[in-house]
């Protein structure tokens, strides 16, 4: 705060972005950030998402195909007039004992944090490369960096995520993209609630975090809006940990 006024993170004035996976959970969260920061956002999720964050668009897409995923990004350059950032939260989970796995469910966990990204960042490269800047934000996971028991498919999935960004953050630094890769921890949202009722450890999950508590919605979107910003200038393929200190012990 500077005399009562919030001071936005710098560059997002009117950055235009667009968001998956905001029809709730974390994606709904940073679209809700990046609006009160001012940026211009088009919110998108397999079916359109509600009209609550402020968005300038609600995009419904299956990012999984790819023929939706080419026009998801040209719907949101139109709706934006321009774009200048993807952050990709979509995704979903799979619990269970690997061996137990189906090969529909292994298959749809990869094709939507995996896939998803791959695609959805396909189709806006060439847009993003020819104004010699742009911002990918994606969302692995602390599981793309330690094991997950009974996570199989998501720690396969995350862990492909993060090195996919590493590489197009290396590959397209010097054409000016920037991207990075958000591993967030345990988050309160309704997914996860879900899981830890599935959990016989639950307790003993939670107590492994540091801080001792899981993290909010709101505490990640605050991360991936930096990510987005000029603030974070010099990230470049990084693996941005935001875990309450689960991966430290």
């Amino acid at each position: 705060m500077q005399g009562g006024v919030p001071v936005l993170m710098r560059g997002l004035d009117g950055r235009r972005v667009l968001v998956t996976g905001a029809a709730g959970g974390i994606g709904a969260a940073v679209a809700e950030r990046l609006v009160a920061e001012s940026a211009l956002v088009a919110a998108a999720d397999l079916r359109a998402p509600d009209t609550s964050s402020g968005a300038v668009a609600y995009l419904g897409a299956d990012v999984t195909d790819a023929a939706d995923a080419e026009r998801l990004v040209v719907e949101a350059r139109e709706a934006l007039g321009g774009l200048d950032a993807l952050v990709l939260a979509a995704g979903i989970h799979y619990i269970g004992p690997t061996h137990e796995t189906s090969i529909e469910d292994f298959d749809r966990v990869v094709d939507v944090s995996l896939r998803g990204t791959w695609l959805c960042c396909r189709a806006a490269l060439p847009g993003l490369l020819a104004q010699g800047h742009g911002f990918i934000v994606t969302f692995g996971s602390t599981a793309a960096l330690v094991g997950a028991p009974r996570l199989a498919a998501y720690s396969a999935a995350k862990g492909a995520v993060l090195n996919f960004t590493k590489s197009i953050g290396a590959e397209y630094a010097r054409q000016g993209l920037r991207a990075n890769c958000l591993c967030p921890g345990a988050t309160e949202t309704p997914l996860l609630k879900t899981l830890m009722a599935e959990r016989p450890d639950a307790q003993h999950f939670r107590d492994a975090h540091p801080i001792g508590r899981f993290a909010t919605p709101e505490e990640i979107a605050g991360v991936a809006a930096y990510l987005v910003s000029d603030e974070a200038s010099f990230f470049v393929g990084s693996a941005v940990v935001c875990d309450g200190g689960f991966t430290a012990v």
